[in-house]
């Protein structure tokens, strides 16, 4: 790009910049909730994003892998078969004011979905979707997105990242995407001096530090994991914690398991794409009535395999953690990553 990678915009103008921006899509933002939580949805006008939220009780893959996704639609074509029409999502988002692990969660789920054969329904949400991350200045309790690599700040993966300082945004550009949007914005964007981008370097060494605290075993785990080398007993012990409710997998932004469901009625119907989760004891139950993952401690096992293998780290570039902490959160019997990732470096409870 010949135009400056770095821009600048005042936090008076920010307003009328997402306004254009509603004007020009569907806009996903932290938006406040029932009771103070925050939680990405539509915004219609630009008073709702919450800017000084910390973080979002939710993911963003529930709107490019929606907990209930309509994959086709099929009727009655005489009395010879079906006509099938497949059911694509061409809506123009904008994910605004997104923190950097859930941008990296969307990441994870590109790469899991562009493996071949490729998801045509994920992708073509995500080829209509612009990314505008924004970092982070103080670490909440139970964040570790600094041992996954996943923030507070990025580098790449981003069309814009925003990042507050003083009365302004500093502004990064990272795809030809994101570069239009600033050139649609009319002269409310100017490039950023190099005392503002050397202050958000700057930024970025103090707030690391802030989250360095915080940690998750994952290189130990890894190793242990990959090697079968955690004892039995430990997942026996996790296992008698789980209680197989599930919530791990759908507050996680890189969980991926789903079932596929029809409906019909009259001649017609449509076949749905539904989450699920590997925890639940039916998720592997074959027809024949065998189910090679029958016991609790083989479900928890196989769900920390996917996500601390070499073998899944090595095929997507990444283990599948981000660290955003949902997990602490929603995890009745502590069984969370940073938990987990603890107890088998240690070998024991």
């Amino acid at each position: 790009m010949s135009q400056p990678a770095a821009y600048v915009i005042t936090r008076p103008r920010l307003a009328e910049w997402v306004g254009k921006l509603i004007g020009r899509a569907q806009v996903i933002a932290p938006r406040r909730a029932q009771g103070g939580d925050v939680a990405y949805d539509i915004v219609e006008t630009p008073d709702q994003v919450a800017w000084d939220y910390s973080t979002s009780i939710n993911p963003l893959k529930r709107f490019l892998f929606p907990q209930g996704d309509e994959l086709l639609r099929w009727q009655r074509a005489g009395d010879d078969g079906l006509q099938l029409e497949p059911t694509y999502d061409e809506t123009d988002r904008i994910f605004l004011a997104v923190r950097s692990c859930d941008l990296s969660g969307v990441l994870f789920l590109d790469r899991v979905f562009s493996r071949e054969p490729e998801d045509v329904y994920y992708m073509t949400r995500r080829q209509h979707s612009t990314l505008i991350s924004l970092t982070c200045s103080e670490p909440v309790e139970d964040c570790f997105c600094v041992c996954a690599d996943a923030g507070p700040f990025l580098e790449t993966g981003f069309d814009l990242q925003l990042t507050a300082l003083s009365d302004d945004y500093l502004v990064e550009v990272g795809t030809e995407k994101g570069q239009e949007l600033i050139n649609q914005a009319e002269g409310l964007f100017a490039p950023a001096p190099d005392e503002l981008i050397q202050a958000r370097r700057d930024l970025e060494k103090e707030v690391e530090a802030r989250f360095a605290e915080h940690k998750s075993y994952f290189a130990a785990a890894l190793r242990k994991v990959t090697f079968d080398r955690v004892p039995d007993e430990l997942w026996e012990e996790m296992a008698d914690r789980c209680l197989e409710c599930g919530g791990c997998s759908f507050v996680c932004p890189t969980c991926t398991c789903f079932l596929t469901a029809d409906w019909q009625s009259e001649g017609e119907g449509h076949r749905d794409r539904l989450w699920d989760s590997c925890l639940y004891s039916c998720y592997t139950l074959e027809a024949s009535g065998h189910n090679p993952r029958a016991q609790r401690r083989d479900r928890v096992k196989a769900r920390f395999f996917h996500k601390l293998s070499y073998q899944f780290a090595k095929e997507l570039e990444t283990h599948g953690c981000v660290g955003c902490g949902r997990c602490i959160a929603t995890c009745l019997g502590s069984n969370d990553m940073p938990t987990v990732t603890a107890r088998i470096r240690r070998g024991a409870i």
